[in-house]
C-alpha cells in the first residue's frame, strides 16, 4: 500500500503547491480532504535566488521504521515545493530524551524534532522551542487555529503551556498495551498478571522451558501507570524543580475505599518476587525486545509496551502476535483488584526557536503532521492519526496493537503532566521494587520465589518516603 499512497501523497501536495494559495477560509476551518488537504501557502522564501539551499536538520526517532517514514515524507515534501532546494538531513534519536538530547548540545539541536509530548515542559523551560501563537500571527497567518481545528482535543492540550502551543501533534498513540504469544497464552489469560503468570508457568511446565514476562523496569512512565488506578497522582509543573507525588501516603480510590501507596507497590514486588518469580523478567526494553528477537530458551511470550514495537513483536511472533488491554492487579491489605492504567501520550513536532530555519522548519513540520502524512503514518508505524479526518479513514481492527491501546485509553488512561524532575526518581524507584531491595534493606522478609512471600513493608515504605521526598526536594527524615 505504501508505493499507492506515496503516489497519492505526492499528487495531492504538488498540485497544492502548484496551485498557489490555499484560501483563507480552509485555513481558519482547518477543513481538509484526502483529495486537497494543504492548509498553508507553501510559497519559498527563496524564490529567484540562484543556487540557495535551505537546510533543515531533523531528529526522526529512534527506530529505523521512524527514520524511514520521515525519509520518506522529505522526499515528498521536495516533490511538492520545487521551486525550492532543500537539504534535509535526517538523524535517530529517541523521542523519549529529545530534551536531554538537546541540552547536552543546543549549538546542534534539530530544527525540526519528534517528541514525546513529556518532553515539552523542559524544552519550555529551557526556552528551547518555538511559541506557535507569535508565528501564527507575524509569519504563518492560521498555523495554530488550523492545528487546533483538525486535531483532538487531548493532542492539543498535550502541546499546550500557558494557554499556547508549542508542538504539531503527530500520532495519538503514545501509550502501552499487553503483547502476548497465542501459541501460548489464551486471551482470557491475560486479564490478570497472576493469571497471566500462571498462563507463562503451565507453558513452560508443558515445553520444559522458561518462558518469561518481560517488564520494563527502569522506567517511572510505566511506574506511573501501576499507581494510577488506585487514586495516586503526580504533577510536575513546566519550568518548576520539583514533583508532586503521593505514592507514599494513603488516597481514597474511585470507589472511596482507603488504599496505601505501600501496599499498591507491594503488589509489584509481590508479583516480581513471588511464587512465579522465574517467569517475571525485569529489563530494559531494548533487552526485553532482544528476548522476544532471539526467541531462546528463556524466550519473551508477553511484555508491556508501545505501538511502536509492534511490527518488530509480529516478525518474531508471526500470526500469534496479539495485543490487548492492561492486566489487573491484586491488593491483598483491601483484598481488591486495580487495571493497571496507560499514559494517555502523543508523538507531536517541534521547532527550534533558536534556528534561522524557523518558518521553513515549521512548513516541513505542518506537512509532516497533516492529514496525508498522518495516514501513512499509521501505515507505517501502527501509530494512530490525532487528525480527525485522518482517524476516520484508519480501520483499527486491521492493527492489533492501535486497536488494543484504543480499548486502553477507553478502559484506563491518563494525561501524564511531569517535568524533567520526575524521571530520575521514579526510575530508580520503579527498578528498586522490581529488584526487592532499596539498596539498604531487602523488601522480602522471607519466602522469596513462592507463594508464601513475606514483604517487609517498612522498607518498602521507607523507600516511598524517600522517593517523594527527592521529587518534592524535600528531605525523608
Amino acid at each position: 500500500m505504501k508505493p499507492q499512497f506515496a503516489l497519492l501523497l505526492l499528487s495531492t501536495l504538488t498540485l497544492a503547491g502548484c496551485g498557489g494559495t490555499t484560501p483563507t477560509s480552509s485555513v481558519l476551518s482547518g477543513s481538509e480532504s484526502s483529495a486537497a488537504h494543504s492548509s498553508l501557502d507553501w510559497s519559498n522564501p527563496y524564490k529567484g535566488i540562484a543556487n540557495e539551499t535551505v537546510t533543515l536538520n531533523v531528529w526522526a526517532g529512534e527506530t529505523q521504521d521512524s527514520v524511514d517514514f520521515v525519509r520518506q515524507i522529505a522526499a515528498d515534501f521536495k516533490v511538492a515545493n520545487p521551486q525550492s532546494n532543500y537539504d534535509i538531513k535526517i538523524k535517530p534519536v529517541s523521542e523519549s530524551s529529545v530534551s536531554g538530547d538537546w541540552a547536552n548540545d543546543p549549538s546542534n539541536a534539530a530544527d525540526f524534532a519528534i517528541a514525546a509530548d513529556d518532553q515539552i515542559p523542559a524544552m519550555i523551560s529551557s526556552n528551547y522551542i518555538q511559541n506557535l501563537g507569535p508565528l501564527s500571527a507575524k509569519v504563518i497567518p492560521g498555523l495554530k487555529d488550523n492545528l487546533i481545528a483538525r486535531n483532538s482535543a487531548d493532542s492539543i492540550t498535550a502541546v499546550t503551556a500557558n494557554n499556547d502551543l508549542y508542538g504539531f501533534p503527530i500520532s495519538a498513540s503514545n501509550g502501552y498495551i499487553l503483547y502476548y504469544n497465542s501459541n501460548f497464552i489464551k486471551e482470557e489469560d491475560t486479564t490478570s498478571f497472576d493469571k497471566l503468570l500462571s498462563a507463562i508457568h503451565a507453558a513452560s511446565e508443558r515445553d520444559g522451558k522458561n518462558y518469561t514476562f518481560g517488564f520494563p523496569y527502569n522506567s517511572g512512565w510505566y511506574l506511573d501507570g501501576w499507581f494510577r488506578p488506585a487514586g495516586f497522582t503526580v504533577y510536575g509543573e513546566a519550568g518548576k524543580s520539583t514533583v508532586e507525588c503521593n505514592w507514599n501516603t494513603t488516597v481514597k480510590d474511585g470507589d472511596g475505599v482507603d488504599v496505601a501507596g505501600v501496599d499498591v507497590a507491594s503488589s509489584l514486588v509481590k508479583l516480581a518476587h513471588g511464587q512465579h518469580e522465574k517467569h517475571w523478567m525485569s529489563a530494559k526494553q531494548e533487552m526485553i525486545m532482544t528476548q522476544i528477537d532471539n526467541g531462546t530458551s528463556n524466550q519473551v511470550i508477553a511484555t508491556i509496551n508501545g505501538t511502536w514495537n509492534y511490527r518488530r513483536i509480529k516478525a518474531a511472533w508471526g500470526d500469534a502476535a496479539a495485543a490487548t488491554t492492561l492486566p489487573s492487579y491484586h491488593v491483598d491489605s483491601i483484598n481488591k483488584d486495580y487495571g493497571m492504567q496507560s499514559v494517555k501520550g502523543f508523538k507531536v513536532g517541534v521547532i527550534n526557536r533558536a534556528r534561522k530555519e524557523v518558518k521553513e522548519a515549521a512548513k516541513f513540520a505542518e506537512f509532516l503532521s497533516n492529514y496525508q502524512s498522518q495516514v501513512y503514518r499509521f501505515e507505517a508505524l501502527s501509530e494512530a492519526p490525532t487528525n480527525v479526518e485522518s482517524a476516520k479513514i484508519c480501520d483499527f481492527n486491521t492493527n492489533p496493537a492501535v486497536k488494543a491501546i484504543d480499548a486502553q485509553w477507553k478502559k484506563g488512561s491518563f494525561v501524564e503532566k511531569v517535568n524533567e524532575s520526575f524521571w530520575n526518581p521514579s526510575n530508580g524507584l520503579s527498578v528498586q521494587l522490581c529488584n526487592g531491595d532499596s539498596g539498604s534493606a531487602s523488601f522480602i522478609t522471607s519466602g522469596k520465589g513462592t507463594a508464601d512471600i513475606v514483604l517487609n513493608k517498612e522498607a518498602i515504605q521507607a523507600t516511598l518516603d524517600a522517593c517523594v521526598a527527592s521529587l518534592s526536594g524535600t528531605s525523608a527524615n
